[in-house]
């Protein structure tokens, strides 16, 4: 009886590992994207949108994928952004506290909304709030003309 169970954990962890095939390859394109020098090119068109929360244009992928996949998926990018130093601690400290207000934003604004909310109403309050604090946290913890502290290299070595 134990080994049904055992087999049946065992067949479970493989089909949830297979079901992330997605996420191997938004890896994947990430990285030609980057070698091709397309997310150089990104990261000038979202700099004037990350103006106010006073970052960094690099901080335009990490921020989709927090707001289009969510933290658990788009952490991954959050992670290797900051062990290529990229980001200062400062600079990620105040995108995670905007993307800890406002992530997946279509997966969990379909959600509430077949559950009753009002869709629109939701993202417009998650953004605002997003947007708010995230200014807040910028003018906390980010210099206009100062730069932060770099990611610590035990970050980056992990």
């Amino acid at each position: 009886m134990w080994l049904w169970w055992l087999w049946e954990g065992l067949l479970t962890g493989v089909r949830q590992v297979a079901g992330l095939w997605w996420l191997i390859l938004l890896f994947i394109g990430i990285q030609i994207l980057k070698d091709a020098g397309w997310l150089g090119r990104a990261s000038r068109y979202m700099a004037p949108v990350l103006r106010p929360l006073r970052l960094p244009g690099e901080a335009g992928v990490p921020m989709a994928a927090g707001l289009g996949i969510g933290l658990t998926y788009g952490a991954g990018v959050l992670i290797q952004t900051a062990r290529e130093g990229r980001l200062t601690r400062d600079e990620l400290t105040v995108m995670c506290v905007f993307l800890g207000i406002c992530h997946a934003i279509f997966e969990e604004t379909v959600l509430f909304a077949a559950a009753g909310a009002n869709g629109l109403l939701l993202l417009a309050i998650r953004l605002a709030a997003a947007a708010l604090f995230g200014w807040l946290a910028a003018r906390a913890w980010l210099r206009p003309t100062e730069q932060a502290s770099p990611v610590p290299d035990e970050v980056r070595t992990r």
